[in-house]
């Protein structure tokens, strides 16, 4: 495991709560061993607690180094969503990354980023100042679909140069892997 991933970890922690080992290694696709070795590193570095028989849970250090990494990463938010976005499932992740809009392409290499990371697949969208748009469609999303972009308007706080990403899997964790995979193409 990859001090990156370190991210994701400290996101599931504060997402959820209390997450024990065993579930931990699940959410995040490797064996337990990797998640045991992992959890012990960041105990040692005083990101997470851990009490036994209950779970581990990110510390105060812990959210302030979430903070930093998102800051580094340009991500304004990142919410699981447990409501149906475009068609994708109840399963999903958006990530709202900022003035990361030049470095994306037509979003292909984001998709495959987040399914050899896990997840289904992933859509990426550029705001352009007054709407979201697919990476080379002159279509905008509010015209394709304008109740999912009143949706993602009031949700985010946008401004021109934005990407908005949003990783779906069967699984919520699969689509969080998957989705902060697809940001890190955008460094």
């Amino acid at each position: 495991m990859f001090p990156e991933q370190e991210l994701l970890i400290l996101w599931l922690l504060r997402t959820e709560g209390e997450i024990g080992r065993y579930r931990l290694a699940k959410m995040l696709g490797v064996p337990q061993g990797i998640a045991r070795g992992v959890l012990a590193r960041m105990k040692r570095d005083r990101l997470i607690t851990v009490r036994h028989r209950a779970g581990t849970r990110v510390s105060s250090k812990g959210l302030r180094e979430l903070a930093a990494q998102m800051k580094r990463e340009h991500l304004e938010l990142v919410r699981r969503s447990d409501q149906e976005l475009l068609g994708l499932g109840s399963r999903s992740v958006l990530f709202h990354v900022a003035e990361r809009s030049r470095q994306l392409g037509q979003g292909i290499e984001q998709r495959d980023a987040a399914v050899k990371a896990g997840a289904t697949g992933a859509v990426t969208f550029l705001f352009d100042g007054k709407t979201l748009r697919f990476p080379g469609v002159a279509e905008s999303l509010s015209k394709r679909n304008p109740a999912a972009f009143e949706q993602l308007k009031n949700q985010l706080k946008m401004k021109k140069g934005d990407v908005v990403l949003i990783a779906f899997a069967g699984t919520w964790w699969d689509a969080a892997r998957g989705g902060f995979a697809a940001v890190r193409t955008l460094a």
